[in-house]
Parts: C-alpha cells; structure tokens; sequence
C-alpha cells in the first residue's frame, strides 16, 4: 500500500513521522515522507542546496499546496502530523487533497489527541495518542476494505456521528519500535516553488544551520508523570489513565542507533528531547555513561530536566561520560504560580539544582533554563519575585522565555475558558507561538536578564533594585535606564 505522511513544522526532523514511516515501511508499504517547512529557503550555491532561515508565513502558499497535491496523488491513505500551532496547515492540505482526490486522509499528533472532534471536522480519520500500531491495522482495514474498530482510531459513521474508539495499551517494549526512518528514498522537501528530493547535504545543512550545530536528536524514554497544568502531556496522561505513561529504552537500543546515525559525518554531538530525562534511576544512568563513553564518546545533552530530578552522582556520571548540555524548567520564582502549574518545589530545590549544575560547569557548556510569563492569574509582584529570584542564580546559564499559552487538552486551557480569559481563540492560541510574549516592562526586564546571561554576566544589585522598585518601573526613567543596561550589555558582548 502506498502511504504519503506530510509533516507542517518547521523542522525536517519529525522524529514522530520518521518512526511512523519505519513501522510502515517494516511491514511492506511504500511510504513517502513530504516536508513542509515554513520558515526556512533554499538558495543554490556551487551546485549544493543552502538552507537559509528566514520570517514564517502565516500560510502556505498555493504553489506549495499545488506541487504537494502532485506527490500526493497516487497515494492510498495520507497521514499528517500537527501541533494546535500546525491546526489551521493540516486544515489547508487536507482541504487542498479532498478537491482534487478521494483518498483517505488521518490525522494524529498532539491537537488530535486533545481535540479529536474538531479534527473530525477536516481529516476521516483521527489517531489519538501513539500512532504506531494503530497506523498499521488501519492500513491493513483499508487494504481489505472491512474499515471497522480500531483502538486509537475516531472516525465519524454513516449518520456523521463521532465514534471515539478506546485507546490500546502504551507500547510497553520501546525497543520494539524500529529507529527513526532517515533513509533518503522518497523523502521531499517543498519551499517555496520548488520539490527537493531530500539528499544528505541538505540534511547535514539544515541540522548545522536549524540546531545546536551538528546535532542528532532522540529520546531514551517516553512520558512524563509530571503532570504540568500548561503541557500537552496532560491530555495524553489523562487518555492513558492506569497505564505506565514513562517507559524507557534498553541501554544497548539507544546505543545501537547512535552508532548508526554516528555515521553521518555531519554528526558531532546528540541531543536527547526526552521529557524526563533526569527521571532515570541511577543505575540506569551509570550503565548508559559507561556504554556511551565506550562506544559513542560524543559530546550530548539532554531536555526536560526537573529540578527534584537533579542529583549530583548523575550529572558526575554523565559529564564523564560526555555532558556538555542540559535545559532545565524553572517556570516562576513565585510558591503560589508554581503551583498553578503543578511544579511542586520550593526555590530552595530549584537553587540547590542549579548550584549542583553550576558545579560541572567546566564541563556544561550550554545550561538553558525556561521561564514562563504572561500568565494572566500571575500579579505584577509575583513577577518581580520571579525576576530578582532569577538573579541569584549561579552561572553560566541562558534564559529561555515562554509565554504562557492555552494548549487545548490542559488543566489551564479548560479553566481560561471556564473563566472567559480566552476571546478569541485562533489569534490567542492556534496561530500564535509560545515565544510570542506580550510586550511589557515587567517582560522586558526578563529578556535584559537573559541577554546578560547569554554572555555570562549578571546585572549589578543596584541595578536591580532600581529597575524593580514598584514607583520608578511606573515612570519613563525606567525605560531610559532599561536601554542603557541594554546598550551596555551589547558593548560588553561586542568585547568578550
């Protein structure tokens, strides 16, 4: 059977469409992967592709729908991965291939799992949750044509009624999933008005100039039992309710694919995006430093890092094993808001992880910390809290700033709505991203706080008192002197 999988983002990574396109191709389909990207061009120079970022578009343009409708065409079932950001892409493709073909089309991914009636709207099919078995047994019902139940799988019947079949158990065994699918045979690239066949030099040139230079990422565990009220991860749990939601991969099967990526020449260090990967109990940790150093002794690092996670042996294990990375979510300075967002930690736990990471700094290079503003229950002085909290820090570390957003399926989205905090949904949530912050003094003192830390210097006590004392933030002295930091932060960065 033929299957086409379009991935929207802005990446040509989509390690959730290369699995799903290894798992097909395993059971002897034919699969064609098409990337959409956004925000990135192609220039040729010298007779290679060049990857160059450039401003996103709000759509897709007609040119690219056209020439993906082309590659489309003889497919038997499509399948398009999407985020609450990526809503209204999926809704132009599949629009676009319904006026011209009569071929099935399935959504899956993050807002399908949330919001899979309103996808029913567009798509025939919704996969909600983990997509890799259920994907397989509908290619299998729509090759015999006997499309019946199928755990993970919604559909609307006969009458237009939406069937939301149950879910099938997690896939307990990860090891079972075969390795992302980063074969070069029909995988496509559409920018613009062009169709690349994607080729190991656009692949080396988009991880060097997209990444953290010439990285490859993965995961060694998948789920997170955190239970954060903004993430996407709380509709998935609340779907998987009474099943093991964090299950990890054997040492040895991680290994195993890093060495077979470790072949690409453009590949010099590994990122792992797992949502907990800290989470790991030590003796795993131990086993993985041990084997890594031994067979892979590249430098990585590592994601979604909890501050209760955060233990001295384990980043002594893996620093000598090759740590030079680790991105870590603080969120707020502030008791009350953290536990808004279910982060149920005292500052003191966040300052101890953080000096215990600031210990291994001649060996972390990169330390990026997340903090999330614009919360609309989030007062200006529990703002201020979380500001002058994040001055005591010990460096070297970066700031990353999130605005808070409403993600369909999460604690927080159902009580904005409950309490009429969201107006209008597409512009405040569907087609806005979580970097778009709201422009404010209070925010710009976070992101003054993170250009110096992007240079390892701090802002000066005095400074900081003058910038958060709650009469002068009110006046234009305040902005003048915001400036000024900004200017000299500049000139200290034009220096080091």
């Amino acid at each position: 059977m033929k299957v086409s999988l379009i991935s929207p983002y802005s990446t040509i990574i989509d390690i959730g469409i290369r699995i799903l396109s290894a798992v097909l191709r395993k059971e002897g389909h034919d699969v064609k992967i098409i990337f959409l990207p956004k925000n990135i061009y192609v220039r040729k120079e010298m007779s290679r592709h060049i990857i160059t970022p450039r401003k996103e578009e709000e759509k897709l343009q007609d040119y690219t729908l056209d020439l993906m409708v082309d590659l489309v065409k003889d497919s038997d079932l499509i399948g398009i991965s999407l985020t609450t950001n990526h809503f209204y892409d999926a809704v132009e493709i599949t629009k676009k291939i319904k006026d011209n073909f009569n071929i099935p089309v399935v959504w899956g991914g993050a807002h399908p799992t949330a919001k899979p009636e309103e996808c029913l709207k567009y798509a025939d099919f919704v996969c909600r949750g983990e997509g890799e078995e259920a994907i397989v047994e509908l290619v299998k019902k729509i090759e015999k044509k006997e499309f019946c139940y199928i755990k993970n799988i919604c559909y609307k019947n006969e009458k237009g009624v939406v069937v939301l079949n149950p879910p099938r158990a997690l896939i307990q065994n990860l090891d079972s999933i075969p390795f992302p699918d980063y074969s070069f045979e029909n995988k496509y690239l559409i920018i613009d008005d062009k169709v690349l066949e994607l080729t190991e030099g656009i692949l080396e040139d988009f991880f060097i100039k997209e990444f953290r230079e010439e990285t490859y990422i993965t995961y060694v565990t998948r789920g997170c039992v955190m239970g954060c009220s903004y993430c996407n991860n709380s509709s998935f749990n609340k779907l998987y309710c009474g099943q093991k939601i964090f299950r990890i991969r054997s040492v040895d099967n991680v290994i195993k694919e890093l060495i077979q990526f470790k072949k690409y020449r453009f590949v010099k260090n590994f990122w792992f995006i797992d949502d907990s990967f800290l989470g790991l109990d030590i003796g795993y940790i131990k086993e993985f430093s041990e084997k890594y150093k031994k067979d892979i002794n590249l430098p990585f690092g590592i994601s979604g890092v909890h501050p209760v996670t955060v233990s001295r042996d384990k980043l002594k294990y893996l620093t000598e094993a090759g740590l030079m990375g680790v991105r870590m979510g603080i969120q707020s300075g502030n008791e009350r808001i953290k536990k808004t967002y279910k982060r149920y930690y005292p500052n003191s736990k966040v300052k101890e992880s953080c000096e215990i990471i600031s210990e291994f700094k001649d060996k972390i290079e990169i330390v990026e910390y997340d903090v999330i503003v614009d919360n609309p229950w989030e007062t200006e002085s529990e703002l201020i809290e979380t500001f002058k909290f994040l001055t005591t820090i010990p460096l070297p570390h970066i700031f990353i700033i999130f605005s808070l957003t409403f993600y369909p399926g999460t604690e927080l989205y159902e009580r904005a709505k409950s309490e009429g905090l969201i107006k209008d949904e597409i512009k405040e949530i569907y087609r806005r991203h979580y970097w778009e912050t709201k422009k404010s003094y209070i925010n710009n003192l976070f992101f003054l706080l993170s250009d110096y830390s992007c240079v390892n210097k701090k802002i000066h006590p005095i400074w900081i008192k003058i910038l958060t004392n709650s009469l002068l933030r009110k006046t234009w002295l305040s902005y003048f002197l915001y400036y000024f930091l900004r200017i000299k932060r500049k000139r200290v960065s034009e220096l080091s």
